[in-house]
């Protein structure tokens, strides 16, 4: 490794690549981590992803229709399985990333987050391979060492943690390489003389942007970023030098002078305007709608003070780059608390605008341009450009502030950081202490990765994580509670769910899932107010009308509750699980038939839905319908093999029926499934007893007996067994 005297040492580029590689390394703790937060309705809940459950032996034509499917969907779909033009879709079409999400589970045939997780891991560390890559492309010679020092500080830069530990981070990351590769690309084109091998890039630098923005949205910002490295680096230019070159020549001779140049940059344009016309094309020409919690800044009415809190935003984001110490998995309500009037935070915005005047002033409208000012205006570009989507300038977006956003311009960021560095270690050429501080920053940086994506391994430790950061953030309380429930701390999860309220009196998701839990505690008077006072709040709030119903329905108001599923169904069309619930108040009214119809709708919808399965074969055994029900019963077993309570069903009718041996049959295959299950065995117990194989009767009712022994049933029947076994001895004597 040789030191010169004004610069940072150089690597060589093995060495370099082998310290990149392990830095991208600071994310590992992640590996085995499970499902959490947006992955959840992004991947376990989407409906697209759920296609591919087919695993790859499956038979060629169906694995032919599934594929027919998931193309349409894809096309169609917005990245949460939604319809891209449904009034409550986000508008975030990234069908490249669900794409991959697709490709795992139907790879493993299941969903392991640890696939999904590790996949993350190695594209990280390909995004900054590349990047490295990049780098050494864009800079010169004299200044190509540097490359190793940005790539290393971008891989390890604690903002990313969010992007790489979370599965959905991954359309960021994907994003990220595409822009990399086109701008690859786009240098290899714009210096090129062989009009074919011209045509080849430009055409592969125009396939790598459409892969970005099928990845994220903000993949468009790559044509940005690719203008700034043409006329900053390649062309030696400012905005300073752009004025006076229009001011002296006209465009058309400008043209002519640069013909195959000028004729990349206008292909590279009408491109542009192609892709977001296909985009708002594909949106119906609708802006997605946010609820004001999403963010509050874009819901106040005097713009002026709209615009400064957007500033004070984007101050937090340059903060989290600067120092990613405070993170958190959400920024919404009340953990950034709006500005209202004059006060101290005003203050960061001001010196953001500071900050940024002077940048612009002496990198952007200098005279003179000196090797590094190109460098760092290059790198203020790659930090502005792809941050302009999420800024609310154009468009609102529908979050305060998300770390995984910032995964595309820390790279911008890490640019400027070195060329400071690079500064310094030449003003003080005899001292080490700025490749001291390079070092310093690089470890601290790395450990606080290397904590953070620990966090991030599950639901508890993250949402713990949130509260430590953002105390006043009612969403972070919700999936506390949430969290906290699912894990059976139901006194935990009410305080939470009540603390979130507090925060937020009006969060109509608190209050629906709080009724959800009083309604399990049968505290149903408490849950119909709250269940009502959120769909009063929120009309088309599907799920809390589907769950007032099922309260409702408890408390015996059958009409009432029919009147909600039927409004939940009108506001959400595809809900097997409200079907289902329509189907038990049908049920439960003695309306048989109508129940047996709202079951049959939520097997169309979710041919796996075992409960309706069950409820099927049973209400249809009960109508005296046993050879239809077992017709059912045997689509169940092919889509659901697995399930003991399905076969134990199945067993009861032929057992009703005197067909003992396939009864048997079906209670063994059962039993295997379920070996602790006393039902299983007691019922078997009956077949034996109706078959009269006494003894093998009693030997399934002490099973049971084994098993649980306070078994009422199985108590019952081995009385019942006992007397006839006496009896009959009697009679022998």
């Amino acid at each position: 490794m040789k030191i010169k005297a004004n610069c940072l040492p150089a690597v060589p580029p093995k060495l370099a690549l082998s310290i990149i590689f392990i830095s991208s390394l600071c994310c590992i703790n992640s590996w085995n981590g499970s499902f959490v937060f947006d992955d959840s309705p992004a991947i376990l809940n989407n409906p697209d992803v759920s296609l591919s459950a087919l695993s790859p032996s499956s038979s060629s034509s169906s694995s032919t229709k599934t594929l027919i499917k998931i193309l349409k969907n894809l096309v169609k779909n917005d990245f949460w399985g939604n319809k891209l033009t449904h009034k409550q879709s986000h508008r975030s079409y990234r069908p490249f990333t669900v794409l991959t999400f697709i490709f795992q589970r139907w790879l493993r045939g299941s969903l392991n987050p640890i696939d999904f997780h590790i996949f993350n891991l190695i594209l990280h560390t390909s995004a900054c391979m590349l990047f490295y890559h990049l780098l050494r492309k864009l800079l010169d010679k004299s200044a190509r060492h540097l490359a190793f020092y940005i790539a290393t500080l971008f891989a390890v830069h604690p903002i990313h943690c969010e992007a790489v530990a979370g599965i959905v981070g991954r359309a960021d990351i994907l994003c990220a390489i595409f822009v990399w590769l086109s701008v690859l690309f786009y240098s290899r084109c714009i210096y090129e003389k062989n009009l074919i091998i011209l045509i080849k890039n430009l055409l592969m630098c125009i396939l790598c942007i459409t892969y970005a923005m099928l990845c994220k949205e903000i993949g468009i910002t790559a044509i940005g970023i690719c203008y700034a490295y043409d006329l900053i680096i390649v062309n030696k230019k400012n905005i300073y030098d752009i004025i006076l070159i229009l001011k002296k020549e006209s465009i058309k001779n400008i043209i002519e002078k640069n013909k195959y140049k000028c004729l990349v940059r206008i292909v590279l344009f009408i491109t542009c305007g192609l892709l977001l016309a296909i985009r708002f094309n594909l949106m119906g020409y609708s802006a997605p709608s946010f609820q004001p919690v999403d963010n509050p800044s874009s819901f106040i009415n005097n713009i002026f003070m709209r615009y400064i809190n957007y500033q004070y935003i984007w101050s937090l984001n340059l903060w989290l780059l600067i120092c990613p110490q405070w993170l958190s998995f959400d920024w919404s309500m009340g953990c950034v608390p709006i500005i209202n009037s004059f006060e101290l935070r005003l203050l960061p915005v001001i010196l953001l605008w500071i900050i940024f005047g002077v940048f612009f002033i002496k990198y952007f409208l200098t005279k003179k341009i000196y090797r590094d000012t190109r460098y760092v205006s290059l790198g203020l570009c790659m930090l502005i450009i792809p941050f302009l989507p999420a800024s609310n300038l154009f468009f609102t977006v529908g979050f305060v502030l998300a770390e995984r956003t910032l995964y595309l311009p820390s790279a911008g960021y890490c640019f400027i950081v070195v060329m400071g560095l690079q500064k310094l270690s030449r003003r003080f050429y005899r001292s080490r202490m700025p490749l001291i501080m390079y070092t310093v920053l690089v470890i601290t940086w790395f450990t606080r990765s290397w904590v953070r994506s620990d966090q991030w391994k599950n639901e508890h430790s993250l949402f713990r994580s949130g509260l430590s950061v953002c105390p006043l953030n009612a969403k972070v309380h919700y999936n506390v509670a949430k969290n906290a429930a699912d894990s059976g701390n139901m006194t935990l999860a009410e305080a939470e769910y009540l603390e979130a309220l507090r925060l937020n009196p009006q969060y109509a998701q608190a209050m629906n899932n709080l009724g959800n839990l009083l309604n399990n505690q049968k505290r149903y008077q408490e849950a119909k107010d709250l269940l009502k006072k959120a769909v009063g709040l929120q009309p088309d709030f599907a799920a809390a009308w589907m769950n007032l119903g099922i309260v409702l329905a408890a408390l015996k108001q059958f009409e009432e509750s029919k009147r909600c599923y039927e409004t939940s169904l009108s506001h959400r069309r595809h809900c097997p699980d409200c079907h289902y619930n329509l189907g038990l108040l049908y049920l439960e009214q003695k309306n048989y038939t109508r129940a047996l119809e709202a079951w049959t709708e939520t097997l169309r919808q979710d041919t796996k839905h075992r409960r309706a399965w069950i409820n099927t074969i049973r209400i249809l055994d009960d109508m005296g319908k046993q050879e239809k029900a077992l017709r059912e019963g045997e689509k169940a077993t092919k889509l659901l093999p697995d399930d003991a309570t399905i076969r134990l069903n199945i067993a009861n009718i032929l057992g009703k029926l005197e067909r003992f041996e396939k009864a048997e049959a079906e209670f063994k295959r059962a039993a295997a499934l379920e070996p602790t299950n006393p039902t299983i065995f007691t019922n078997l117990g009956v077949l034996y007893h109706r078959w009269n194989k006494l003894d093998k009767a009693k030997e399934m009712y002490t099973k049971a007996l084994e098993i649980n022994p306070n078994a009422q049933s199985a108590k019952n029947n081995m009385k019942k067994l006992e007397n006839l076994i006496r009896k009959k001895n009697l009679k022998g004597l």
